[in-house]
């Protein structure tokens, strides 16, 4: 008995992993297909994506670690940082996924890519073990990062923060000792929300602000990684498609963790990415 169990126990995951394959291809194809198409190369061997059926609703995010480059890495990706009281060291991101615990003083940066067309709203909110959430905050759009820009669509990235600020990466530190995630919430809307004032910093939200959005907004969303994408670097065209607004194309990688959104055409949608948090 132990051993059937055990054979219909894995035989379900096999099929449950597979089904997650092809969902995820499925929801590549789709914003691949709305990407600009691409050139190949000899050192491309990606094409257009064949035409599938439009899936509604994509957010790709992909979560980008610092770590301390190495000779192999491509020196176009590398970021020079100038800590406070040390000497310069160049740093390379490298792609993890949404589940991967961050720990304490680790530096990260953030890309989001949307299938839909519309404004990107990202919102910050610390978690707490006891399960109480901190005060809500809009980190994008500032003024500081692409002027305020925020409009998205398919193959044009935004990253926060942008390799272009002052301060190019997010260090993680906790705001208290009991802080267990810090939860970014990825807003895509069909129009400008009219009750935001753009400035240079992050501005607080009130609480009752992001219940609206959020009761105003499809949230029920579905979840995918590149597995095989994990550990790999930034390309020089992902690091372009952040700095120079050149949009990515049919034949550039796409988002780490991708998000599918229960949505019609003209909703706003949300998705939430909790970063947890270790020593």
């Amino acid at each position: 008995m132990k051993i059937a169990a055990l054979f219909v126990t894995a035989s379900y995951m096999a099929f449950a992993q597979d089904s997650g394959v092809r969902t995820r291809q499925l929801w590549d194809t789709s914003l691949k297909n709305e990407r600009p198409a691409g050139s190949q190369t000899k050192d491309t061997k990606q094409t257009k994506a064949p035409a599938a059926p439009p899936v509604r609703g994509l957010v790709g995010v992909t979560v980008w670690r610092l770590r301390p480059s190495v000779t192999t890495d491509r020196r176009e990706i590398r970021a020079l940082i100038q800590p406070d009281d040390g000497p310069s060291t160049e740093w390379t991101p490298e792609r993890v996924s949404a589940d991967t615990p961050l720990k304490e003083g680790q530096h990260v940066r953030v890309s989001v890519e949307s299938g839909e067309t519309g404004y990107l709203y990202i919102i910050d909110q610390d978690e707490y073990a006891s399960g109480e959430k901190g005060d809500p905050y809009l980190i994008f759009p500032t003024t500081h990062t692409r002027g305020g820009d925020n409009k998205v669509s398919a193959g044009l990235v935004i990253q926060i923060p942008s390799p272009e600020d002052r301060v190019s990466y997010f260090d993680v530190v906790r705001s208290r000792p009991d802080q267990m995630n810090e939860t970014l919430m990825f807003l895509v809307t069909p129009k400008p929300l009219s009750d935001v004032a753009l400035s240079p910093k992050r501005i607080k939200l009130k609480a009752d602000q992001l219940a609206r959005w959020e009761k105003q907004a499809s949230t029920k969303a579905y979840r995918l990684e590149a597995q095989g994408s994990v550990g790999k670097t930034q390309t020089v065209t992902e690091l372009n498609a952040t700095t120079r607004g050149v949009a990515l194309t049919s034949a550039d990688p796409s988002p780490q963790t991708m998000y599918r959104v229960e949505s019609k055409a003209g909703d706003s949608i949300m998705v939430r990415l909790p970063l947890k948090i270790v020593k």
